[in-house]
């Protein structure tokens, strides 16, 4: 069995303790407390409970029975259908005590405090540890010596490889100047064999090569930059030149405050749901469902004023239209009048389907024309063509007289009816009211008081049933009527809907539409309108934002390095430097100049031809001697 309910009945009020069906924690009760707890579940079982409580089990059958307490004092064992069941106790021949005793597990029953008894170590075993731990430290200190032995082996082999590489740096110093040397004489010695025609060369190209090594610096910053806006730019995907121009008016940052935005909306709408959702609960429940959302709202205001209100809109929108009809259609701030809107629409149509009437007069005369000489000239020699002809003269008339005059007529009969609606006899007669009233100043004052006093009711219908309009609130009258009274015989319950819908009227609905107005003017620069996505879709925008911008700089840093690099390259066209790549020939245009101007250079010192060759040899030799093959080629 387990227990289901243990409650306490007092008059006025009922304390109740359910129980879990496997296992329930009760917290926050001293010990005291908890004992009398256990004491007072096994006595209502053992003893049957006292006073009013009752208690509630369900045996090994899933049969609920329930012990309680007759007037007369007896213990009760019932089950759910008023049957009676048996005392569990008394059949399993148990008291109070000895219930106690099998049900109750204290703290040293689950072993928390049990104390913890071993037998005594032997000799053997102590000593046995005692030589481990000795072995254990033998084989630390062991290991300890072999790893600074190891740690010392590696600090010689990395002092012998830097005495190896200071040997090795200073004889490549040396090697380094014996080459620079070296080729400061070779460009003596070519200096020596061009003789003036070289001095001329070299000078011209060191012209040239200034401008050009001037550009190539300006290229080589220009490339950078363009390596860095590709870098920036990534893996992105380009942006046709629509998109790019859309994203570039839209922000780069998301809002800092927009995920708290979102969370605002989304608490807001969920608490707004939340009251709606309980509203619709108590009206489910209490009233008819109303066949509009409007019912509610107008069946909570005076039912009176709310339908004179109604007829009063009604009636100024006549009268307005009645003075706008009488000086030709004229409208005020603020109104829209229909029927004027009417007559210029009809009208509108009667003038188009008069435009198609002659343009498919002129085209249906050249085609009936041209199809009565192709039957005339073809009854001769083809006598079966000429019907065919005469059909498509037929056709063509059909098309070009017959179809628009029938549409131009159902277009005039539309605009006589809408004239006749409104009062007035022609067209031309109600447009001639708006000269009279452009003549007569003063015969615009009732139009004016007319559209005041249509304004001042429709506000008040507002305040009343929002953007309902009056014409489609008259339909529902019965049914908003009879809901009103349902409302007022609730009682009680009128009172509990009545504060649900103030709160979710007053509170909940202007806070969520507040906290949608922030969200959406934080969305607004990115073109958002819709708070549900807006959280991912700014972000997106956002980034469709940046991507636009590091594509414009790289778009940029292309065409500047295009421009350069097409003038750098007919300047080396015009040094006569080749290559596979403009580096490339940059690197050998530097080279070529840094080996004119050691020419040049070598020109300005007194030595024959004989003791430069001379010196190039011996230079020449000494290379060849110091030379390394791990150093590469000379």
């Amino acid at each position: 069995m387990r227990f289901e309910e243990l409650s306490l009945r007092i008059p006025g009020d009922e304390l109740r303790m359910r129980f879990h069906k496997r296992i329930t924690v009760v917290s926050g009760l001293e010990v005291p407390e908890r004992r009398g707890l256990v004491d007072s579940l096994l006595g209502s079982l053992a003893d049957g409970p006292a006073g009013n409580t009752v208690l509630t089990y369900v045996d090994s059958q899933g049969r609920r029975v329930t012990v309680s307490r007759s007037e007369d004092g007896a213990v009760l064992h019932t089950y759910d259908d008023g049957a009676f069941a048996p005392d569990l106790a008394a059949v399993l021949g148990l008291d109070g005590t000895r219930l106690n005793e099998m049900c109750r597990i204290d703290e040293a029953g689950v072993g928390l405090f049990a104390a913890d008894v071993g037998l005594p170590e032997s000799p053997e075993l102590a000593d046995a540890r005692s030589a481990l731990a000795a072995i254990t430290n033998e084989l630390d200190a062991a290991r300890a010596a072999r790893q600074a032995v190891e740690a010392l082996r590696e600090e010689m082999v990395g002092i012998d490889e830097r005495l190896r590489e200071a040997d090795e740096g200073g004889a490549k110093r040396r090697y380094a100047r014996l080459l620079a040397e070296l080729e400061r004489v070779r460009a003596e010695a070519a200096a020596a064999r061009t003789g003036d025609v070289g001095a001329a060369s070299d000078r011209r190209f060191m012209e040239h090569g200034r401008s050009a090594i001037r550009l190539a610096k300006r290229w080589t910053q220009v490339y950078g930059r363009l390596e860095e806006a590709q870098e920036r730019f990534g893996r992105r995907e380009r942006l046709d030149e629509a998109t790019l121009a859309q994203a570039e008016s839209t922000p780069e940052r998301v809002p800092a405050k927009l995920d708290n935005l979102v969370r605002a909306y989304d608490q807001a709408e969920t608490h707004r749901q939340e009251l709606a959702d309980q509203l619709a609960s108590l009206a489910t429940a209490r009233l008819p469902e109303p066949t509009h959302p409007a019912v509610v709202r107008l069946a909570s205001a005076d039912q009176d004023a709310v339908w004179e209100t109604a007829r009063h809109v009604l009636e100024t929108a006549a009268q307005l239209d009645e003075e706008s009809l009488a000086l030709g259609g004229l409208d005020t701030v603020g109104v829209n009048l229909d029927v004027a809107t009417q007559i210029e629409m009809a009208h509108a149509a009667v003038e188009e389907a008069e435009r198609v009437l002659a343009t498919r007069r002129r085209q249906g005369l050249l085609a009936t024309g041209a199809a009565g000489l192709v039957g005339v000239a073809t009854l001769p020699i083809v006598p079966i063509v000429a019907p065919v002809a005469l059909v498509g003269a037929a056709g063509a008339a059909l098309w070009s007289f017959v179809g628009p005059r029938r549409h131009l007529q159902d277009v005039e009969a539309d605009e006589q009816t809408v004239l006749q609606k409104a009062g007035v006899p022609t067209y031309l007669s109600f447009h001639m009211r708006r000269i009279d009233a452009t003549i007569d100043p003063n015969a615009r004052e009732r139009l004016h008081l007319s559209a005041l006093e249509h304004r001042v009711a429709l506000a008040q219908w507002q305040e009343l049933a929002g953007n309902l309009p009056p014409a489609d609130a008259l339909a529902l009258e019965q049914e908003v009527r009879r809901y009103a009274t349902t409302v007022a015989n609730l009682g009680g319950a009128a009172d509990e809907i009545d504060a649900v819908r103030r709160e979710l009227g007053e509170v909940a609905e202007p806070g969520a539409d507040k906290a949608r107005a922030a969200l959406m003017r934080a969305c607004a620069p990115f073109g958002v309108d819709d708070p549900m996505m807006a959280a991912g879709m700014v972000r997106e925008q956002a980034e469709l934002a940046a991507t636009a911008h590091l594509q414009r700089q790289l778009e940029k840093a292309e065409a500047e390095e295009a421009e350069v690099r097409d003038e750098l390259e007919a300047l080396l066209d015009q040094s006569g430097i080749d290559g596979t790549g403009i580096a490339d020939r940059v690197g050998a245009l530097e080279e070529a100049f840094a080996g004119a101007r050691r020419r040049d250079q070598a020109r300005t010192r007194a030595r024959s031809r004989e003791e430069v060759e001379a010196e190039l040899s011996r230079l020449e030799a000494q290379v060849r001697a110091e030379h390394r093959p791990e150093w590469g080629a000379t």
